[in-house]
């Protein structure tokens, strides 16, 4: 099932520039995953949780490159 939403396709560009030692494009992308996962919801109440795979896209990021700062 293809995803519609746009924080889930930045999780999945994130793992491939993870897989291709991609620092910066990987920095970038979790930077772009921050903004748009703090601005969800926008004026209204948000109904969607943190799900697993935006931890795991953080959690991949600092065991590739050994931090969470960007390049």
């Amino acid at each position: 099932m293809l995803s519609r939403r746009l924080s889930d396709k930045i999780i999945a560009a994130h793992e491939v520039a993870c897989d291709e030692d991609k620092r910066e494009i990987a920095s970038f992308l979790l930077g772009a995953l921050e903004y748009d996962l703090s601005s969800i919801g926008g004026d209204q109440e948000e109904h969607r949780r943190w799900s697993q795979q935006m931890e795991n896209a953080f959690a991949r990021h600092e065991k590739a490159f050994h931090t969470l700062q960007k390049a």
